[in-house]
């Protein structure tokens, strides 16, 4: 029985059986850093975001806690009519009849 010989490999097959699986992986990872560093999943949008969120839950915690304030608050003015009468003077300067205010330049 007479041996048939194997054409030799050439362009990238002979690559990779000359350096075997290490270039496959070298060049899997070039390709994940360029598309982490470059891509639309980005490092850098990565942080974007997170910082985004960030802020955004602060917002909403502080929204929260001024909710439950003025929820406080209506609860007050609906139970005491002097709350709400004092609430009346101090944010919407409403006065009595007789009353005046007067406001003093430092």
């Amino acid at each position: 029985m007479v041996a048939l010989r194997q054409p030799k490999p050439t362009g990238i097959a002979a690559l990779l059986l000359e350096h075997g699986i290490g270039f496959l992986y070298c060049f899997a990872t070039l390709v994940i850093a360029v598309g982490i560093f470059r891509g639309e999943t980005s490092v850098g949008k990565y942080f974007s975001l997170t910082k985004s969120r960030t802020i955004l839950q602060e917002t909403v915690t502080g929204l929260k806690a001024e909710n439950e304030h003025l929820a406080g608050e209506i609860i007050q003015i609906k139970e005491s009519k002097a709350y709400a009468r004092k609430v009346l003077r101090e944010k919407y300067h409403v006065t009595e009849e007789n009353e005046k205010i007067v406001y003093y330049a430092d």
